[in-house]
């Protein structure tokens, strides 16, 4: 019986563990991604919104925070069917990451960046419809840029009409 008491009492006390956790320092780290894909006439154009959820500062990949172009597929984009669509853009072969290559994102702060991907990606011609997704690295310690945090935006579909 006393056994018993002793195991309910370590296993309370041990799901109390991740709350003092997080008291005791360790980041809390929660950013939400969203895109809105925007298809004026012959354009694809992908808004993405960083939203910093939690209570300290994180760094996103300066590329998607505020880069214009990309530098390789960085989206998960399909054809309706579920096919890939291949990416035909720039490739940069570079070295790791280092900190210059983070954005950092205050807590409760959003950010918003654009990017066309119009000739990024292998976009059939014509109208036709297709679903993106994207799964971004965060840093919750930029000294740590070999434990990145990764949060999926929520797959959007879009069609889109090119020449």
């Amino acid at each position: 019986m006393q056994r018993r008491i002793i195991l309910l009492a370590a296993l309370g006390a041990a799901s109390l563990l991740p709350a003092f956790a997080g008291a005791a320092g360790e980041p809390t780290v929660s950013v939400k991604h969203r895109m809105d894909i925007k298809t004026p006439p012959g354009k694809v154009l992908v808004e993405m919104t960083f939203t910093n959820q939690g209570k300290t500062t994180v760094w996103l990949p300066r590329e998607m925070a505020a880069g214009t172009e990309l530098t390789g597929a960085r989206f998960d984009l399909r054809d309706a069917g579920g096919k890939p669509i291949a990416y035909t853009g720039k490739m940069v072969k570079r070295a790791a990451l280092t900190a210059a290559d983070y954005q950092p994102l205050a807590p409760g702060k959003m950010l918003t960046n654009t990017i066309d991907i119009t000739n990024t990606y292998a976009f059939a011609r014509g109208r036709h419809n297709y679903n993106i997704g994207y799964t971004g690295p965060v840093l919750a310690d930029v000294k740590q840029l070999d434990k990145p945090v990764e949060f999926p935006a929520r797959p959007v579909s879009f069609i889109a009409t090119l020449k």
